[in-house]
């Protein structure tokens, strides 16, 4: 069996290399988010604190306030950790499919050229997953969005009546939202790169290669009526005018 590595050359092979890759970046990113927020109040660094993890429940977070051991939930919604495990879910099936059809590409390209079925089944996948990226992408905006202002000092400030109350609380320290926030980047960039895939694997359809055909009978058609006219002019004599030499 040979295999055909010159498909990483080429757009199909090549996008769907960097599906595999950029994928990956995607749901990692998305899964790493952790963070956590430190508020003061007098002497004390950690008065109150709250820290939080994929998949981002913050019904079931809790914010501790230390200075009086009791606890209160951050939110009465779950409405982030949904987004959050389906922007995941296509970010892990979209790597296993890629690199399932690079496989495929690499193994059995012959194969792939050949059977009609195959290129319309990874057509198919193409466009399903396309749409799980824009509407998970989406989705996992609007649920980071809901995580910074749900976490933010602000918010947690009217949550917590014992702030008010002299010393005030202050903010003492609080984590990033890099790698959530670059996890949607990572999804839409997804998106595209599924999008552009469309266009290629269309290529190798029937469906295109039936329209292909259809033109190119045409053109020889027109070829086929031009090129006995032109040998006929070609092998008319050339008839020599009087008082001319040759």
């Amino acid at each position: 069996m040979a295999f055909y590595f010159g498909i990483l050359k080429e757009p199909r092979g090549l996008i769907r290399l960097l599906q595999f890759i950029f994928a990956i970046f995607a749901f990692a990113t998305a899964c790493n988010g952790s963070s956590y927020l430190y508020i003061k109040k007098g002497s004390d660094d950690k008065a109150v604190s709250i820290s939080w993890s994929y998949p981002y429940n913050l019904q079931d977070t809790q914010i501790n306030i230390n200075f009086n051991a009791t606890q209160k939930p951050l939110s009465s919604s779950n409405g982030i950790k949904p987004s959050a495990e389906f922007f995941v879910f296509t970010g892990v099936t979209s790597m296993l499919l890629s690199l399932a059809f690079l496989v495929l590409y690499v193994v059995t390209d012959r194969l792939y050229r050949y059977d009609e079925r195959i290129p319309i089944i990874d057509f198919i996948l193409i466009i399903i997953w396309a749409i799980f990226w824009i509407a998970g992408s989406s989705a996992w905006a609007q649920g980071v969005s809901s995580i910074r202002s749900q976490t933010s000092f602000n918010y947690v400030y009217t949550l917590v009546p014992e702030c008010a109350v002299d010393p005030k609380c202050e903010e003492n320290e609080s984590g990033t939202y890099a790698n959530i926030t670059v996890s949607v980047i990572f999804g839409f960039l997804n998106f595209l790169l599924w999008l552009g895939s469309m266009w290629f694997v269309y290529k190798e359809t029937k469906f295109f290669k039936s329209q292909t055909a259809q033109q190119y009978p045409q053109q020889n058609n027109f070829t086929n009526i031009s090129g006995p006219n032109m040998q006929q002019q070609q092998q008319q004599p050339q008839t020599r005018v009087p008082g001319t030499m040759g």
